[in-house]
């Protein structure tokens, strides 16, 4: 039920007052702000709950990450549409309020705030994803934290009141220790409405039954203000009042920090395995009404694990909640490794077998190493690598790694191949590294096409660092500080030297598309001399018009995910060449590392939109590659040829890739013991991870021709799954022409 807007508007108004009332000191700010937003946003327990906690933005508020907009937000539109449409409702002194609110929200929102910094330094607005051409963007957040919930299940809200007191004992007490306290005052308090709720269900809900379970849901949320949890109610309660009430949306090894609570009521026989479903599933009903499909990450498996036997128990039961839900949340995640249950693995399998797109898998055989390497950091700290959002990776509670920004390869080499023009757009808007004519050799071609993305990556760089530096200048993000290793100990909030690693994470686009491009300009130009680079620069800007022979031919080019040796050498070397060149961009700006991620999400065929024809055999505006996966139909080779080219990029040198795949139906479940010791080769040798989608391409078609009898069908996009029918035609025809295994 949303809450009306003139409400909305008189809370935007004393949200503002509070904020300048207590400006003083950004630390009781926080605390003030979130304290007074958390007594408006939250919505009531209603009968058909299993968890409480649940909320609805206003239109000015404190949030790390809500819609994309982070730490102090203003969202215009809405705001000054509500404020239209309220007029004559409000009295003069709550409409001038209301108007005083919108132009000081307009200059102090700390978005606002990040982009003036950035054009401090370079004279020019940052390139925001809403104004561009397709090349490169960044916006503003800090988002993916995931936090040490071990720590809170350990020790509870009272047990992190007594590690803040050690901390002050420490460090002296200062407003960042009682903000902290505040902060989790704030959380008693909602756990004390929503139990006071709970009662009054118990009375009054329709079924003897759910009165029964609101009874249990009171007791259990009374408890958690004066003890940690002991049962695996009031574990997952607490996990969703903290994570809801300050809009954390990845949820980190849920199947280890909840497995103790789960087995100790296992051993008391307080509850069944399908009263623990039930719970999920209502976990579950909550992550769909937020609804965020490019993020809600619930981990499982993996190496590290504090309890890993207990954890496989309640693992198998978060898949099979997941197979029951059949959504696009959340993005249950499984970690491979050598000797797992083979129980955990084969239940992976089958519920992907029923075209649930989860459990994504990864590899920590591939990825524990390679994140010890790249973040230079102990075996047991990369042991809490966690994919988050899209697929980035964070250590959880040790590091941030935000991805607000992205990079268009394809695009970088169009603009290279007309000396800094963009002639979709007919713009100028990279560096002029020579005419086509000019570049005689492969080589020359190559360093102006590095020449073209450098400066782009450090502007990326500076933005991101810009992004902390800004969000920490405004807020000490309390609800991230409190769970995260290092900031109660340093008596220092997460942006200002508290979290351990200060990382970061850049997008890349189109990745196969320009290799498999920059691999036929070399044979065919170059090499073979079949025609001259000008002479193909022309053919792709009059997308193939009368050139549909040159079209066959580059089409016929070595192509990525054949394991074609020439191929799979210029995707690495390209992978490679991007990689090294944001991690020096990210050492110069100032973070600890910054590196790339390949796990496109739609922009893929978004910013392919935007794109010149090119040498890869793509025609003008179709979709790019998606993350690691190959040119469009390009991999005709199978699915061994197809892995065995996925594995050989270097894995120490980004931090985080997304491999999809798909099979028929038919051919997934009548040879799933074959695929499963295919898929355990490839993570056991040099395999990052693989999005599996269940689905044959006459099931897409029709569901294009037919979207009233599809409305289930559930694919991968890249980072994230969704479902097929709600798509943009061109992300639907990208996801059809992709190759199904079968």
């Amino acid at each position: 039920m949303l809450r009306p807007k003139r409400n909305k508007i008189k809370e935007a108004t004393e949200f503002t007052d509070l904020y300048n009332q207590y400006s003083y000191d950004k630390n009781i700010r926080e605390a003030m702000c979130v304290d007074y937003q958390l007594k408006h946003i939250l919505l009531p327990l209603e009968e058909d709950d299993m968890l409480a906690g649940k909320m609805e933005h206003g239109y000015i508020g404190f949030s790390s990450q809500y819609g994309g907009i982070y730490t102090y937000y203003y969202n215009e539109i809405p705001y000054m549409t509500a404020l239209e449409e309220c007029r004559g409702q409000l009295s003069e002194e709550e409409q001038m309020k209301a108007e005083f609110a919108a132009e000081f929200w307009k200059l102090e929102n700390t978005a606002k705030k990040h982009a003036d910094a950035f054009i401090s330094r370079y004279g020019f607005e940052p390139p925001h994803s809403y104004k561009n051409y397709g090349f490169y963007n960044c916006d503003s957040r800090v988002a993916g934290t995931n936090l040490d919930f071990h720590l809170l299940m350990e020790k509870g809200l009272c047990g992190m009141e007594q590690e803040i007191a050690k901390g002050i004992e420490q460090n002296g007490d200062s407003t960042f220790y009682q903000a902290l306290n505040m902060w989790i005052r704030s959380l008693k308090d909602v756990c004390e409405t929503y139990a006071g709720q709970a009662r009054e269900l118990s009375k009054t809900a329709g079924e003897e039954g759910r009165r029964s379970y609101f009874s249990k849901l009171a007791g259990a949320l009374t408890n958690l203000t004066v003890r940690p949890p002991e049962t695996f109610l009031e574990g997952i309660q607490l996990m969703w009042i903290y994570s809801v009430s300050c809009d954390l949306m990845n949820y980190g090894r849920m199947d280890d920090y909840l497995a103790p609570l789960y087995m100790a009521d296992q051993q008391a026989e307080r509850i069944t395995e399908e009263e623990t479903i039930a719970i999920i599933l209502g976990l579950y009903k909550h992550f769909k009404e937020i609804d965020k499909v490019h993020d809600c990450r619930v981990i499982l498996g993996g190496v590290g694990r504090k309890y890993p036997d207990e954890a496989d128990r309640l693992a198998i039961l978060f898949m099979e909640a997941s197979r029951r839900f059949k959504d696009t949340v959340p993005q249950l995640t499984l970690r491979y490794y050598k000797g797992m249950s083979k129980e955990v693995f084969r239940k992976a399998m089958e519920v992907n077998a029923e075209g649930c797109t989860f459990p994504i898998i990864y590899s920590d055989e591939t990825n524990v190493p390679a994140v010890e390497k790249l973040y230079g950091v102990t075996r047991q700290e990369a042991e809490q690598y966690v994919p988050f959002g899209c697929g980035e990776y964070v250590l959880i509670g040790y590091s941030l790694g935000t991805p607000n920004n992205g990079v268009n390869l394809l695009k970088a080499l169009e603009i290279t191949l007309h000396n800094g023009k963009d002639c979709f757009h007919n713009v100028v808007c990279g560096k002029q590294t020579g005419e086509a004519d000019s570049l005689v050799t492969f080589e020359q071609l190559w360093d102006a096409f590095c020449q073209q993305l450098k400066e782009p990556v450090r502007q990326l760089a500076v933005h991101k660092m810009l992004n902390y530096q800004v969000a920490g200048a405004a807020a000490p993000y309390l609800h991230q500080s409190l769970l995260m290793h290092d900031c109660i100990e340093k008596g220092l909030p997460l942006l200002e030297g508290g979290v351990r690693y200060l990382n970061a994470a850049s997008e890349i686009f189109g990745l196969i598309s320009c290799a498999d491009s920059l691999t036929a300009i070399k044979k065919y130009v170059y090499e073979e001399k079949r025609f001259t680079l000008p002479e193909l620069v022309d053919i792709l800007d009059h997308n193939y018009e009368g050139r549909e022979d040159v079209r066959k031919l580059l089409l016929a080019a070595p192509k990525y995910g054949n394991d074609d040796k020439t191929a799979d050498e210029m995707a690495v070397q390209v992978f490679r060449l991007i990689a090294d060149m944001t991690l020096e961009a990210g050492k110069e700006a100032g973070l600890n590392r910054y590196a790339i991620v390949s796990v496109n999400n739609s922009m893929s065929a978004e910013w392919g939109g935007y794109c010149l024809a090119s040498a890869c055999g793509r025609r003008r505006g179709e979709a790019m590659s998606n993350g690691n996966a190959p040119s469009i139909g390009a991999d005709k080779k199978g699915i061994t040829a197809l892995l065995n080219s996925m594995a050989k990029f270097d894995n120490d040198k980004h931090v985080g890739v997304i491999n999809n795949i798909r099979f028929t139906k038919e051919m997934f479940t009548e040879n799933m013991d074959k695929i499963t010791l295919l898929l355990q080769a490839f993570y056991e040798n040099g395999g990052v991870q693989n999005n599996i989608t269940v689905v044959g391409r006459e099931d897409l078609e029709r569901a294009m021709e037919e979207p009233e009898n599809y409305q289930n069908l559930l694919v991968r996009i890249g980072g994230f799954s969704a479902r097929f029918v709600t798509l943009s035609p061109v992300v639907q025809r990208e996801i059809i022409a992709r190759t199904t295994y079968q």
